[in-house]
């Protein structure tokens, strides 16, 4: 990720305040962008992320 952020096997997204991306078939990651680049904060399940977005 550190060579290239944009790379599409990432899966990385803007949602709302949040960038996510796809951890594995199972899992998402959500980070908030800083000026020096991203900063990872939560890891879950599809369910969980689902639960957290819709909040």
């Amino acid at each position: 990720m550190k060579e290239d952020s944009n790379h599409p096997s990432l899966h990385l997204k803007k949602v709302g305040r949040f960038w996510s991306v796809r951890v594995g078939i199972k899992y998402r990651a959500l980070a908030v962008e800083i000026n020096e680049g991203l900063i990872w904060f939560w890891i879950g399940t599809h369910a969980e992320y689902d639960k957290l977005i819709s909040s």
